[in-house]
């Protein structure tokens, strides 16, 4: 196992230790699992204040929730092995679960760690459920802390960003539309970090208490500061293709639509130009130009602000050896801010407003309601002439951007306690015991400002024209109602009328998390469990746990109804809810053989986990593997794991609810395909004559936004998965210094559920598992009675008409590659004199699949090397970290990393039937990447040492794809028309820092 810093005791002595992925402690570094290990030398080099940064630097990680997300942020960072989801990976602190850390996604907070006290960080990829219980099915991340500190240390760090700016494409297309480009030779987004570390020791030496308090605050940075980012970007066609990007925005700025004569195909589209003053609004036809465009990009943040507060102690004393009693104390305090472009009206909403309305000019009273009125005839469905339900009011929806009042912000607090109390200690015979309680609670407060109350913009509209007053402050329902002028140009909304308009909307609610624990580990040779022919014994542990985790989630009424524009839907509040899970264990290591020639080690080893939920029934985890060392040269290792992940509490409890989704439905516009036409006919149960013609029944989706129920489902089993490894560990006795491993990894996930940010099938693959071409009989008796048609008109867009998008367990995922890791120490005074040491080390991960089912018989997409809408963030098929570094005999240290990624296509552009779409050539492919970092370490003298370093010394911009056409970059996890959790998206970061110990 390369990598992994321990002491040097524990290999040279003897000494046993508990490797991540095992409760048994053994002597050596030995696993049959790969554990790649990273240390506070690392750390200071990487200049990394917050350990998302550290870990998402591995090759095993994808990118997740980061201070780079900004629309939909959680305030969070969270880790992803292996591209499986955050809720497939486990994060441990010195072995015990890290609490949910959010109530939106309930995965742990990597924000709770503070990066002073971390000793050293284990990643174990592949399952441990066996060992850890439920979430480890991609990996398990183990911060081992700093426990035994005596003294006093201050650690200081100073962080900025610098870069030129100066690419010309970018630039360009910034002065092509008028757009402003951004500064020249930019610094900004400032990080300070400062930890003081409190150690003292008993004086008998028995115990030590180790106490901190940090704090780390980082200033934002608006995408307008980058000029890739200054604009929002499209991919725009040249005869039809799509070849080239331009500067583009969103048609949601001040266009109105007519939708009086809606159902008869006709729609009047205009876009609202006046300067500002009464009686200047005119109307002209939306077209589209770059003048009738928003550019939403440059107040959105690139990098979120964020001020955190952490403090906490880590303590033990040892009553005997039979007793130590230890307990950990963490507390962290984070507060961020999301920042998005301005609100306001947004399209897709509907309104009713009267004709006579006074603020609207004649010009714009003439356009709206020449169609106002009741035709002959008329009905909401199927007319030919003139039609309007409600004569004298105008059916509109308005896209008008709150410029007056300003962007939208989404203020993120999260306030944790984590504490342990427990005891440990040697029984003597070579056993010992650990049993511990562990109590966590996450609070959350989140405050969003800047939206519009859609009730309170539908009061606003409706002005008597006698009176120049709201009908509803006059009739009483709403004294309180200004009216609302949106109908002369920017300019035209005052102050009163924006205190009416604009709502703050509240969200509160906490997580909680409850363990008691406790584990016998030791060996058996004093019952005489030892095979003849090794010379240790066989090694056990064993062990029971009982858990519960809780969930309260608390939305202001404005939220609960879903009267908040540009939202999406309602947010539902879900009291109290939670599960208990009560588990028992058992580990055993035999070694066979040892010390015999071709067989210096043979060993295997098993793991049984039984578990039983209250909610979710019992599941089972195991493990077995096995390590045979012919030689010192090398090892070869071995291991097969079932793990399980049980569904979370918002898996299970979220109430079902309403919302939209992107898309069409397929028999409503089945383009005269033949195979489409006969799965409605024969799994819809729709009339013949109603398929091929949409106005004879089946309507089409409004603006291609169609109905579906999301929710939790407490019918959810724990999804499983096998993981299976075969491994290569190097430890060449002729070149000293030098080891390597190679393993190739293959997970498989089964029954899989919903990860965090979705909520179940993606209902276009339903409607296409159901009526699509591919559509199998095995994929329909999934998908079909998951489409509920309304009885009237058979369409999913009316009121009982929906697609069921609730958590199931479907789907199936699969990942497969290899991962590699050298290290490499020389002294130099071996070779050209004494100039002190060189040290290299390196990690790659090679992936060949990543894989999804959506459901199962139907089809699979593969995102191995792909980026896009459906594949999300890009899966290069080759990562890579090197790190070289030179340490000198006069106390300094010199560091150069190379991290190079691969290259990435588009997945519309791929052949693969659930990933192909408009073929767009500008986006069509990532060129690989390579970034240099340099850094350097000084021993000052005794206690005091200062390091500095530059990351991405060369300034390389990240790629930029299309965020506006197709989405390819959308948020979270895309922003600014790149990927930030993937691709340097600041520049050159430049940072300085201290340690002072006394």
């Amino acid at each position: 196992m390369a990598g992994l810093s321990v002491p040097a005791s524990a290999q040279e002595t003897g000494e046993t230790v508990v490797v991540t992925g095992s409760r048994i402690p053994q002597t050596g570094l030995y696993s049959s699992s790969p554990v790649t290990a990273v240390g506070q030398q690392e750390m200071k080099f990487e200049g990394t204040s917050s350990v998302e940064t550290l870990i998402n630097n591995l090759p095993q990680s994808f990118a997740d929730f980061g201070q780079n997300a900004s629309n939909g942020a959680t305030g969070t960072a969270t880790v992803n092995l292996r591209g499986l989801g955050s809720a497939r990976t486990l994060v441990l602190i010195d072995g015990r679960r890290l609490l949910p850390g959010d109530i939106s996604f309930p995965v742990p907070d990597l924000n709770q760690i503070p990066a002073a006290l971390v000793d050293h960080v284990e990643v174990l990829t592949g399952g441990a459920s066996a060992v850890y219980g439920s979430d480890a099915e991609a990996g398990v991340v183990n911060f081992v802390m700093r426990k035994d500190f005596e003294g006093v240390e201050v650690d200081g760090q100073y962080t900025v960003n610098q870069a030129g700016n100066d690419n010309s494409d970018f630039n360009n297309w910034n002065k092509a539309t008028g757009f402003p480009s951004a500064p020249s030779g930019w610094w900004g987004g400032e990080t300070d970090d400062a930890t003081l570390i409190l150690g003292v020791n008993t004086p008998n030496g028995k115990g030590n208490v180790t106490a901190y308090l940090g704090f780390r605050n980082s200033q934002p940075v608006l995408e307008s500061k980058r000029n890739f980012s200054a604009c929002s970007l499209s991919a725009r066609p040249t005869n039809g293709v799509f070849d080239h990007l331009a500067c583009a925005g969103s048609s949601n700025y001040n266009r109105w639509i007519s939708l009086d004569d809606y159902y008869a195909g006709a729609a009047y589209d205009f876009f609202e130009q006046g300067s500002g003053a009464a009686g200047s609004g005119n109307f002209t036809d939306y077209t589209g130009a770059p003048n009738q465009k928003f550019n939403y990009g440059p107040l959105n943040y690139l990098q979120r602000p964020d001020t955190r507060y952490t403090g906490g102690f880590f303590a033990h004393y040892e009553v005997a050896p039979q007793l130590d009693l230890y307990s950990q104390f963490m507390f962290t305090d984070d507060h961020s801010v999301a920042q998005i472009a301005q609100g306001g009206s947004f399209l897709g909403t509907y309104f009713t407003m009267n004709c006579d309305n006074p603020l609207m000019t004649d010009q714009e009273r003439t356009a709206l309601c020449s169609n106002n009125a009741q035709g002959a005839g008329c009905t909401p469905i199927g007319n030919t002439g003139n039609c309007n339900i409600n004569p004298g009011l105008a059916f509109i929806s308005v896209g008008r951007r709150d410029i007056e009042g300003g962007f939208r912000t989404t203020d993120l607090r999260h306030t944790a306690y984590r504490m342990v109390i427990g005891a440990k200690g040697d029984l003597g015979s070579g056993w010992s015991y650990d049993i511990y309680a562990q109590y966590g609670t996450t609070v959350f407060d989140q405050i969003q400002r800047g939206n519009w109350s859609q009730q309170r913009l539908q009061n606003a509209l409706n002005v008597d024209p006698a009176t120049g007053q709201c009908f509803v402050a006059e009739n009483g329902m709403d004294p309180t109602c200004v009216p609302l002028d949106i109908f002369n140009g920017f300019g035209s909304v005052t102050p009163k009328m924006l205190d009416y308009v604009q709502a703050t909307s509240l969200i509160t609610g906490y997580t909680e998390e409850q363990v008691v624990s406790g584990s016998l580990a030791g060996d058996l040779g004093s019952w005489g469990l030892q095979s003849p022919w090794a010379k240790n014994p066989v090694g056990v542990a064993l062990g029971g746990e009982y858990r519960a985790e809780y969930l309260q989630l608390d939305p202001s009424h404005d939220l609960i109804i879903g009267d908040i524009a540009g939202n999406g839907g309602k947010t539902l509040p879900v009291p109290r809810s939670g599960f208990n899970v009560s588990e028992g264990f058992g580990e055993v290591r035999v070694p066979l053989v040892q010390g015999m020639p071709f067989v210096e080690d043979l060993s295997v080893n098993a793991g049984y986990r039984y578990s039983s939920y209250d909610v979710a029934g019992s599941v089972t985890s195991y493990k077995y593997g096995a390590e045979w060392q012919p030689i010192d040269d090398f090892r070869l290792r071995a291991s097969y794991q079932r793990a399980v992940r049980a569904p979370n509490v918002l898996e299970l409890f979220a109430p079902n609810n309403e919302v939209l989704f992107g898309g069409q439905d397929p028999c409503a516009a089945t383009g005269g395909d033949p195979t489409v036409i006969h799965n409605c006919l024969t799994a819809g149960g729709i009339a013949h004559a109603q398929v091929p013609n949409p106005d004879a029944g089946i309507l089409t989706c409004p603006a291609a936004q169609c109905n579906n129920v999301v929710g939790g489902n407490i019918s959810l089993v724990p999804e499983v998965s096998d993981t299976r490894s075969v491994g290569l560990v190097l430890t060449p006795t002729f070149l000293s210094g030098f080891t390597a491993t190679i393993d190739y990894f293959s997970i498989k996930v089964a029954g899989y559920m919903p990860a965090n940010g979705e909520t179940g099938l993606p209902s276009n693959v339903i409607l296409a598992a159901c009526y699509g071409d591919a559509a199998t009989p095995a994929s329909q008796s999934i998908a079909c009675p998951l489409v509920f048609r309304d009885p009237g008109n058979h369409s999913i867009h009316t009121l009982n008409g929906f697609v069921q998008d609730v958590a199931t367990n479907a789907g199936a995922m699969r990942t497969s590659g290899f991962d590699f890791e050298a290290n490499y120490q020389v002294d130099l005074g071996d070779w050209v004199g004494p100039y002190g040491s060189l040290s290299a080390n390196f990690v790659g991960t090679k992936l060949d699949k990543l894989q999804f089912t959506p459901i199962p018989g139907y089809l699979s997409y593969d995102c191995a090397g792909l980026f896009g809408v459906t594949c999300g963030t890009p899966s290069p098929e080759w990562r890579h970290k090197l790190r070289v570094t030179w340490t000198s005999p006069w106390d300094f240290d010199f560091s150069v990393n190379w991290r190079h990624l691969s290259s990435v296509s588009l997945d519309q552009n791929s052949s693969q039937a659930l990933l192909a779409g408009p073929q767009d050539l500008v986006d069509g492919n990532i060129g690989s990447f390579d970034y240099f970092d340099l850094a350097v370490n000084w021993n000052v003298r005794e206690g005091v040492s200062l390091h500095a370093g530059v990351n991405n010394v060369f300034d390389k911009d990240p790629p930029v794809v299309d965020s506006n056409t197709f989405g390819i970059s959308a948020p979270p996890f895309g922003n600014g028309n790149t990927y930030p959790g993937v691709y340097d998206s600041l520049g050159r970061t430049i940072f300085v820092g201290a340690t002072i110990k006394y």
